[in-house]
């Protein structure tokens, strides 16, 4: 195979830009929640409801990383890319002005298609404009682009739901969508010149691969708890608290301090413990957080307190996860991360619907004490498979 590339010039002002790009993807996915009582009650609905707009978001991005991301390199990276972004500034335009919430479900279905196909051609353009060596810094330097949307996307536009609406917020997003891919005009384009034919069975291959079923299971069941948690706590702190979006929007800003400060210190303490072991205990970490989040959520302090530590046993945890399944089949390595983007949506889309039912049949009580029981299984069943007898003398034979 051959590539058709304008890998000439590496204009480093791109690496902002991409990153920018990142992180208005991950606002969009993340700002709902915190607005989720704002919109239901301007359509005269229930949270409930509106959270059915972030199960189809999930489930989008799952299905367009799954079936158009591998398709990226017989359009061009860049071509892909600016396509994408287009798509995703359409969809924040209909949610700011949807006039019903099956139209803002729609829009961000739009949205999570959109995304599906960023994020992995960011990260390949990542890439094509890092210099020689520096190829993983400058791709680091664009996944930063999840932490600015926590600490600062996500807490922004809760602060602009409460100051002017939640359909501001939706439209400062595609304002700063169109920014970001104004920005990326100039990025060098890669084209597959005789790509493979994509055959279902290629794309599932990896299922076949040592630990990848295991692994990906165990994605799943972070993710589901994750967005499950997340589309509900802030809802569930605002009514016991009576809060304002901004005020509750500051978990994220705790979340996301959490999972800066674990990427910045977590890297030694994983070297030490050695990532097969550190996976599970990461992993446990969160189902106790999953539990503390029940009494907490009578105090915004302890809340704060909590989400710190679920940010940076999350960001352990996702780092992790990714090291392992690239370990797994480093000749297979982006089929196998496709699969794990897909894995990781879909289990925003289940997690989401269960967790919806939970909460309002049951409580957010429930719902957090069943994420935290999740965890855990996964935790015990990655620990057993990744430190257990045979996992121990294959690793060595290796």
């Amino acid at each position: 195979m051959h590539n058709r590339s304008t890998r000439g010039a590496r204009p480093a002002s791109s690496v902002p830009a991409l990153m920018f790009a990142v992180s208005v993807v991950g606002s969009n996915g993340l700002a709902l929640s915190p607005i989720l009582s704002d919109v239901a009650r301007s359509f005269s609905t229930s949270a409930l409801t509106i959270s059915t707009a972030i199960s189809a978001y999930g489930a989008a991005t799952a299905a367009s990383a799954f079936f158009l991301a591998a398709r990226i390199d017989r359009i061009g990276i860049r071509r892909a890319l600016l396509i994408a972004m287009a798509a995703l500034i359409a969809a924040l335009v209909l949610s700011a002005a949807a006039p019903h919430w099956i139209v803002l479900t729609l829009a961000q279905a739009l949205a999570g298609a959109a995304a599906g196909v960023i994020l992995p051609a960011a990260y390949g353009s990542a890439s094509l404009i890092a210099a020689p060596g520096q190829e993983a810094r400058t791709l680091g330097r664009v996944i930063a682009g999840w932490s600015v949307s926590l600490v600062a996307g996500v807490p922004l536009s809760a602060l602009i739901s409460d100051a002017v609406g939640w359909r501001a917020t939706y439209a400062t997003l595609a304002l700063c969508a169109a920014i970001a891919a104004f920005s990326l005009r100039r990025l060098p384009e890669r084209r597959a010149a005789h790509p493979a034919p994509l055959r279902l069975s290629r794309l599932l291959a990896p299922l076949s691969y040592r630990d990848v079923p295991a692994l990906l299971l165990g994605c799943l069941a972070f993710s589901s708890a994750f967005y499950g948690v997340y589309a509900f706590l802030a809802d569930h702190v605002r009514t016991l608290l009576a809060l304002s979006a901004g005020q509750v929007g500051f978990i994220a800003f705790a979340y996301g301090a959490g999972f800066l400060l674990a990427g910045v210190a977590g890297a030694p303490l994983i070297e030490r413990i050695g990532p097969r072991r550190a996976l599970p205990l990461a992993l446990a970490a969160i189902a106790l957080v999953y539990a503390g989040l029940v009494p907490a959520a009578h105090s915004l302090a302890a809340v704060l307190a909590v989400a710190t530590l679920w940010g940076a046993a999350s960001q352990l945890s996702l780092n992790l996860l990714v090291l392992l399944l690239s370990r797994a089949r480093p000749d297979e390595r982006g089929a196998v991360l496709g699969l794990n983007t897909c894995t990781t949506y879909l289990g925003a889309s289940i997690g989401t619907a269960a967790a919806g039912t939970i909460y309002a049949h049951a409580g957010f009580e429930t719902l957090g004490l069943a994420a935290a029981a999740a965890l855990a299984a996964a935790a015990l069943g990655l620990h057993s498979r990744l430190n257990g007898r045979r996992a121990a003398s294959g690793e060595a034979a290796a």
